[in-house]
């Protein structure tokens, strides 16, 4: 489906108006269903590793530094020394020689070599191996890395029990994407039974260290009251976090909270800014919300013709709205026939001609 992206500034120009009180009794805008979130594990495995860089004290990526009783001599060749000078294979031997001495760095370095193949053939299983060995020293990426493999069957057996354990052992130690799959396993992924006490704690962890989707996920469980006390003044503030980072869909959620007066004051100024932020990035729940708006004056200036030109933009992403049908009904032929001229003209991305056209 065609995804329209429209100018942030040639938006606000466009809608700009000053807020517009309603003389008949203020509506509602409809909500949102919300469901706990329960999808694929994410994925933070890069595709490729860093270029290796001779100048490089430390490979960028051993992101995680912890304390073994690797040789502290800077002028000895160490694995990740010949791994940055682009001595792949001197490199894995003297990592299996580290990791024997109790490096969990070098069995994590090993993991990636087998993993994508710098000076010899890609072994998933040998790289796993690595992993895993690198995880049960206490390696907080390797365990990360080990349960996505586990939890997403890629390379061995798919395990989430066993998945949930490795990341465990990075959440812990603060690792945010291991939190926010460990929040999934808890809230019922993969068939597992559902605990949204255990799945509200680590996505509340997650998302307090800035990560959005669990800003969304900690949101819609305070909404609901699933595994923790319903508070929708919680559940606003958790939305408008996501949608200040940039979440789209966190931006219409939290401007309808804000139009219906949900968790906050109702505040039709920040409702419709926020439909218009999410509008802008080719939201189409948040463009048939405005659409519902300018067709009937309130917190903008009704304007049936861009209701129109809003609702066939969000049609064409395959949002639909049956009280905006009935309604247009209503209208006579020139604001639908405006509206979708406008629209055709906002899909080519050009909002500056249509702006033009207006003066």
């Amino acid at each position: 489906m065609h995804k329209i992206l429209i100018p942030l500034l040639s938006l606000l120009c466009l809608f700009t108006s000053q807020t517009a009180l309603a003389a008949e009794p203020p509506v509602t805008l409809p909500e949102i269903a919300d469901q706990p979130n329960v999808q694929t594990i994410a994925k933070k495995l890069p595709e490729r590793l860093p270029e290796a860089r001779p100048e490089t004290a430390e490979p960028a990526i051993i992101k995680i530094k912890i304390k073994t009783n690797e040789p502290s001599n800077t002028n000895q060749v160490t694995a990740h020394s010949a791994f940055n000078r682009g001595l792949y294979k001197t490199a894995a031997k003297l990592a299996v020689r580290e990791s024997k001495a109790g490096s969990a760095n070098a069995a994590f370095l090993l993991g990636e070599i087998y993993r994508k193949g710098f000076g010899t053939k890609v072994d998933i299983k040998q790289a796993l191996s690595w992993y895993r060995k690198a995880a049960n020293m206490d390696h907080i990426e390797a365990a990360f890395t080990f349960g996505y493999a586990l939890a997403a069957g890629q390379g061995l057996d798919k395990n989430i029990t066993e998945a949930k354990l490795y990341f465990q052992k990075a959440a812990k130690a603060d690792h945010v994407i291991a939190q926010y799959n460990l929040a999934l396993i808890y809230a019922g992924l993969a068939g597992q039974a559902a605990d949204y006490t255990k799945a509200f704690k680590w996505f509340e962890r997650a998302a307090d260290k800035g990560h959005h989707q669990s800003q969304v996920d900690v949101a819609t469980l305070y909404s609901l009251g699933k595994g923790v006390k319903q508070n929708h003044t919680m559940a606003a503030r958790y939305m408008q976090k996501a949608a200040q980072n940039g979440r789209s869909d966190a931006m219409v959620r939290y401007a309808i909270m804000a139009f219906n007066g949900k968790g906050i004051d109702r505040d039709l100024d920040q409702a419709v800014f926020w439909l218009k932020r999410a509008s802008n990035l080719g939201q189409a729940v948040a463009q048939t919300r405005l659409a519902r708006l300018y067709y009937k004056g309130f917190g903008v200036k009704k304007d049936e013709s861009i209701a129109v030109m809003l609702y066939r933009l969000a049609l064409k992403s395959g949002a639909e709205d049956s009280w905006l049908e009935q309604e247009f009904k209503k209208l006579p032929s020139e604001f639908l026939e405006q509206g979708q001229k406008m629209a055709n003209i906002w899909t080519k991305a050009t909002a500056q001609q249509y702006i033009s056209l207006q003066n």
